[in-house]
C-alpha cells in the first residue's frame, strides 16, 4: 500500500459532557473471564479499587472529598500496558461540566498518575425554578446571533453545573447546529435567569488544503516546483504525481464506505467495480484521498497494538462546504473538508491532522477545553500529519513542515509551510494565546521524540499518554502522561530523553 503526504491546519476539539457520552468499546477488555490475563495481573474490579483507594488516601492533595461522594465513576479503559480509570465531578448527581479526574494504574494494580480537573467550591447557587427548554434554546440562539429558522439540526441540552469564582452555578449546556452563522455552537445558559455564561464554536476552523497524492505533490516530487492549483484543473506535472493505492475495507456497495471511513460528499462517488481512478479535476478525487489516508492511519494505529482508539467508520463530509477550512465536530463525531483554495482533501497531512482531533476526542471526550489543552490538540494533529508525511515520502523535502501543497497559495518559503515543527519555541516565552501558534511548542516536542525514538515508538507513547489526561489538561499534565506511558510500555527506558526533550520546550 502506498502512502501519501500533506498537511493543512485543522480544528480544535471542544468540550463535551462526559455524562452524555459513551466511551468507545471496541478493543477494551471485559471485566471477567480471561480478560485480566490479557491485560495483566489485576482484575477490572481491583483496578477500580486501586484508583478509588489512591484518591481517598490523597484526597487532601487533590482537594477531593475523602469519601469521593461527588466523583461519579465513568469508565475504565484497559490496555496491556496500563489501565485508566476516569471519574466525573458532580453536584447533586449532575455533572460539573469538563471537570474530570483520571487515574493511571499499572497492570499489577498500582496507581501511577493522577490528572485532575476537580474544582472545589464554596457555594452551590440555589434556584427556585428552571427555564423551559424552549426558553433556554432561545437564549442560546440569541447569543450565537442566529434565529430559530437557522437551525440545521436539533439542539441538545444537558443540565449540570459550572464553577466560577468559587460558586457552583446551575446551567444548561446547549449544543446548537446553525447554518447562519455556520457551525456547531456550545453555550452555557444559567438555568434560572437565562444569562449565557459562555459561548464557543465547536468547529474551530482552519485554512484549507486538499488531497491519491503520496502524500502531496510537492513532497512526492521532492523539490520546489511550479505546481499550481489553477482552480482544480489538471496538469501533466500534477498528474505525474498520482500514485495507485489499494483501498481496503470497502463494504462492497460501490460507494466509498468501509470499516473505518464513510464518505459523504458532493460527488457521491460510486463505482460498480470498486475502481476509483480520478484526477484532481474531478471532485471524486478528494473522496478517494480522504478514504485512503484515514483508513491507512487507522490501520497504522492498530498495527501499534491499539484496537480501541477511534475504531469506527467515521463520516467524512468532503467538498460539502465552499469555505477554505476543515474541521472535526465533536457534537456529531464527523469530519468536514472544504473546497476553498487548494481543496483541503488533496493534502494528506491536513486529512491526518483533522483525524487527530477525532482521535483525541475519542480517547478523552471533550479534550482541549483549556488553552494549553487546545494547543496540545493542534500540536498532536501537526505531529500526526508531519510524521505521516515523512513515512510516505522517499525524499527529505518538507521535513518538519506541514501543509506544503496547501501552503503554495500563501507561503513564500521553500518549502511552503502552513506550520513547522522545528521553530524552537519555548513555553512560556513564546506563548501567544492562539492555539495553532502555541501548538508549535507541543508539536516540536512530539516530533523530536519521533526523531529520537522513531515514529512507531513515539506514536505509541503519545497515544498511550492521552488516556491519562482530562479535558482541561495542561502542558505539564501532558508531559507527565508521557512519562507514565513510557513507564507502562517500556519500563521508563526513554525517561531521561523525554525529560530533556520537553525541558527544551520549557515544559516540566
Amino acid at each position: 500500500m502506498v502512502h501519501k503526504k500533506g498537511f493543512r491546519l485543522a480544528l480544535i476539539v471542544s468540550v463535551c459532557s462526559v455524562l452524555s457520552l459513551t466511551m468507545a468499546a471496541p478493543g477494551t477488555f471485559a471485566a471477567k473471564g480471561d480478560a485480566s490475563k490479557k491485560v495483566g495481573i489485576a482484575s477490572s474490579s481491583q483496578i477500580k479499587k486501586a484508583a478509588d483507594n489512591f484518591l481517598k488516601k490523597h484526597a487532601t492533595k487533590y482537594q477531593l472529598k475523602k469519601n469521593l461522594s461527588d466523583l461519579k465513576y465513568v469508565t475504565t479503559i484497559r490496555t496491556k500496558a496500563a489501565s485508566y480509570v476516569r471519574y466525573q465531578e458532580t453536584i447533586n448527581n449532575h455533572p460539573v461540566f469538563t471537570k474530570q479526574v483520571t487515574v493511571t494504574v499499572s497492570p499489577q494494580g498500582k496507581a501511577k498518575l493522577v490528572v485532575s480537573d476537580y474544582t472545589p467550591y464554596n457555594e452551590v447557587v440555589a434556584i427556585k425554578s428552571k427555564l423551559s427548554a424552549k426558553a433556554v434554546q432561545s437564549k442560546a440562539l440569541q447569543r450565537i446571533g442566529a434565529k430559530e429558522k437557522d437551525q440545521s439540526a436539533p439542539a441538545t441540552q444537558n443540565y449540570g453545573y459550572t464553577i466560577q469564582d468559587g460558586k457552583a452555578i446551575p446551567v444548561v449546556r446547549v449544543v446548537s447546529h446553525t447554518s447562519k452563522p455556520y457551525g456547531a455552537w456550545e453555550t452555557y445558559v444559567h438555568a434560572e435567569n437565562g444569562k449565557v455564561l459562555t459561548k464557543k464554536n465547536l468547529n474551530q476552523e482552519a485554512t484549507g488544503t486538499g488531497k491519491v497524492f503520496q502524500p502531496n505533490p510537492l513532497e512526492s516530487y521532492g523539490a520546489t516546483s511550479s505546481f499550481s492549483d489553477n482552480r482544480d484543473r489538471d496538469s501533466t506535472a500534477l498528474n505525474n504525481q498520482l500514485k495507485t493505492v489499494s483501498l481496503l475495507g470497502l463494504n462492497g456497495t460501490g460507494y466509498l464506505k468501509g470499516s473505518y471511513v464513510t464518505i459523504s460528499s458532493k460527488a457521491n462517488t460510486y463505482s460498480s467495480t470498486n475502481t476509483f481512478n480520478y484526477t484532481r479535476a474531478k471532485n471524486s478525487f478528494e473522496d478517494v484521498m480522504v478514504y485512503y489516508h484515514i483508513d491507512t492511519m487507522q490501520r497504522y494505529i492498530q498495527s501499534l497494538g491499539f484496537n480501541n482508539i477511534n475504531n469506527r467508520s467515521i463520516t467524512a463530509n468532503v467538498n460539502t462546504i465552499s469555505d477554505d477550512n476543515s474541521y472535526y465536530d465533536p457534537s456529531n463525531k464527523k469530519l468536514t473538508f472544504g473546497s476553498g483554495g487548494v481543496d483541503d482533501a488533496e493534502d494528506a497531512g491536513i486529512i491526518t491532522h483533522e483525524y487527530g482531533h477525532s482521535i483525541q476526542d475519542n480517547q478523552v471526550p471533550g479534550f482541549g477545553n483549556s488553552s494549553q489543552g487546545g494547543a496540545m490538540g493542534e500540536g498532536f494533529g501537526d505531529f500526526l500529519g508531519a510524521t505521516y508525511e515523512d513515512a510516505t515520502s522517499s525524499s527529505s523535502y518538507g521535513k518538519a513542515c506541514v501543509g506544503e501543497w496547501d501552503a503554495t497559495s500563501y507561503s513564500s518559503s521553500n518549502p511552503p509551510c502552513l506550520r513547522r515543527l522545528d521553530n524552537n519555541k519555548v513555553y512560556p516565552a513564546d506563548w501567544e494565546g492562539e492555539v495553532h501558534a502555541d501548538g508549535e511548542i507541543w508539536s516540536q516536542a512530539l516530533y523530536d521524540m519521533a526523531s529520537t525514538f522513531g515514529r512507531d515508538t513515539a506514536t505509541k507513547i503519545v497515544l498511550q499518554s492521552h488516556w491519562s489526561l482530562t479535558p482541561n489538561a495542561s502542558f505539564s499534565d501532558g508531559y507527565k502522561g508521557m512519562l507514565a506511558a513510557d513507564a507502562s510500555l517500556y519500563g521508563s527506558a526513554h525517561k531521561d530523553k523525554i525529560t530533556a526533550i520537553f525541558a527544551a520546550r520549557g515544559i516540566k
